[in-house]
């Protein structure tokens, strides 16, 4: 009877203790986080996306984008709504979660060859991921290859101010842009007025630059930027365009003090003429940089009237 008394006490202790291992592991570092997401698929008429809410369980935030992703790939729940991204396309890979800069590399069969369908497959992405805290901007690749639009520009980095939904119908218009590019024969900046399309889903100053990198297309003139020059990102902020290179720029466009000098200006002088800038700051890979070979690109650079002849 002594012993039968001993037992009982140490059995229920055992089965506290289980109890409290049971309840540490289903709510401690291990456990699995909630998480109420606005996933984006076509609508019922597919002319434009909208948000369907789901709830993703995750560990840690890298899986939970990839958990996202997952769920845009499975497609939407709602009878209203249809699938953007293609059923067969495969997601090989998502980085910079943690940076805050996302990259996200699905296999070849995510373009489908339609720019409308493709470019509002890549918003659907940008606007599921972009409201996980901490994530700033996502840039969808296929394959490792960049995406283009209609017009044949890369997609590049987007954010979620980046996309309005009210015109996620892929809607394009001509713009005219003033454009300055050297000039063989004064040694400064020549203008040229040039019409290309361009949707509201991408800011103006990015096509802005993607022109600027095609080269000139007035006899006299020669480009300021090498054509394998490649970009991050365009955003504005404050009157302040931020235009964020990989480090192509550096490694195509460095040479003599005036060849460097006139790419610059070349930059600066076009995106200033947009009515929302006044000042332009490079980066490289996200980062302000001191050197382009001679010249000092740390600070922001203004307009210089004094190179346009």
């Amino acid at each position: 009877m002594k012993y039968k008394n001993l037992f009982m006490p140490a059995a229920a202790l055992i089965i506290l203790a289980v109890v409290i291992l049971t309840v540490t592991f289903c709510t401690g570092d291990g456990a699995k986080n909630r998480y109420d997401a606005a996933l984006y698929f076509y609508n019922e008429q597919e002319t434009a996306i909208e948000a369907e809410n789901r709830t993703i369980h995750y560990t840690d935030r890298p899986e939970l984008a990839e958990r996202i992703v997952g769920e845009l790939i499975k497609g939407p729940e709602s009878a209203r709504s249809r699938r953007v991204i293609p059923s067969d396309a495969k997601l090989i890979s998502v980085s910079g979660v943690e940076d805050g800069e996302v990259i996200v590399n699905f296999s070849k069969e995510f373009c489908t060859g339609d720019a409308k369908n493709d470019i509002l497959a890549v918003y659907s992405v940008v606007k599921s991921l972009c409201a996980v805290r901490g994530v700033n901007s996502v840039k969808v690749v296929a394959d490792g290859a960049d995406i283009l639009a209609e017009d044949g520009s890369i997609i590049g980095f987007l954010t979620d101010q980046d996309i309005n939904l009210s015109t996620d119908t892929y809607n394009s218009e001509m713009r005219e842009v003033t454009l300055y590019f050297p000039s063989n024969e004064s040694g400064g900046l020549g203008r040229e007025i040039r019409s290309i399309r361009v949707t509201d889903q991408q800011p103006l100053a990015q096509y802005v630059i993607n022109e600027l990198i095609k080269g000139p297309q007035t006899e006299g003139l020669y480009a300021s930027m090498s054509g394998e020059t490649k970009i991050h990102s365009v955003e504005i902020m404050n009157g302040i365009c931020f235009v964020n290179f990989t480090e192509s720029f550096i490694e195509k466009n460095a040479g003599s003090a005036e060849q460097e000098r006139l790419t610059i200006a070349s930059i600066a002088d076009s995106l200033t003429e947009l009515e929302n800038i006044d000042r332009v700051q490079l980066l490289i890979n996200g980062m302000r940089v001191n050197d382009f070979g001679s010249i000092n690109i740390f600070g922001m650079f203004t307009r210089d009237e004094s190179v346009i002849k």
